[in-house]
């Protein structure tokens, strides 16, 4: 299925083993996969490593050659001078997860000080139980104001910037931006549209910050996916939503 793409994804360097992490790459370097991976997303994280390997969770997945331009760090909150160099110097694409980071008490990633170091950061969302929605539009909110508040500056972050987190820089990211993440001739026809017709939404004097500070998913009217219509006036045409949601909860109540 050219829709399903696989990457080689150890957690984290505090839940798999050295000898893990250089079979994960073997695998990767075989199948020419990239790797992801959760770096430094806490504090007590980096210190621990410290004081188990004498060196940053950056260095110490460097120093094992784990780090490249196929290399996805999710997260990347607490890093240090090195940690930025290196993430410089191998090309390391960066999955920011504001919320998670926010729910989890995690801290705030240094997105301004890698966008300024030119180190791709794309917008993500981590999973359902540090996150709950999975909602890129509460993404986009979310990542905007908490870089305005974290540098005390309403002009950090713009909606256009944090838009392109979300499109072209996230497709950078999946090392994907030469068939998805604009609309481009050649591309794969990946498009949504908004029904901009709602009170929320009107009058329209910036179309990147209506979608980052105004819109929401509930605003979505019709989804396509590799030019074929997913969603039509809001509703699935290759599911039955009511039948599935039953399911879901019946076990639910089973467990």
């Amino acid at each position: 299925d050219e829709l399903i793409n696989v990457s080689a994804q150890p957690h984290s360097i505090y839940t798999c083993s050295k000898e893990t992490l250089l079979k994960t790459k073997k695998i990767a370097e075989k199948y020419n996969l990239p790797i992801h991976i959760h770096i430094s997303e806490a504090r007590q994280e980096v210190e621990n490593s410290f004081k188990k390997n004498k060196k940053s969770p950056v260095k110490y997945l460097d120093d094992l050659g784990l780090l490249s331009g196929k290399t996805i760090a999710a997260h990347s909150v607490w890093l240090n001078d090195e940690d930025l160099v290196i993430y410089k110097k191998r090309d390391v694409k960066v999955s920011h997860n504001p919320i998670s980071n926010m729910k989890l008490a995690s801290g705030i990633a240094p997105v301004n000080k890698m966008q300024e170091m030119k180190i791709t950061v794309g917008l993500g969302t981590d999973g359902a139980a540090s996150n709950n929605t999975l909602d890129l539009f509460d993404e986009m909110k979310v990542c905007a104001l908490l870089h305005k508040v974290d540098k005390l500056d309403p002009t950090a972050l713009s909606a256009r910037e944090v838009v392109r987190m979300s499109t072209i820089d996230a497709a950078r990211v999946l090392g994907m931006e030469d068939i998805i993440g604009s609309l481009e001739v050649g591309k794969r026809a990946d498009i949504i549209s908004i029904n901009l017709d709602k009170p929320h939404l009107t009058p329209i004097y910036d179309p990147y910050s209506h979608i980052v500070y105004s819109a929401n998913s509930g605003d979505v009217e019709n989804v396509v996916i590799n030019g074929k219509i997913i969603v039509r006036n809001r509703k699935s045409t290759t599911m039955n939503e009511e039948k599935i949601l039953k399911k879901v909860n019946e076990f639910k109540i089973k467990n």
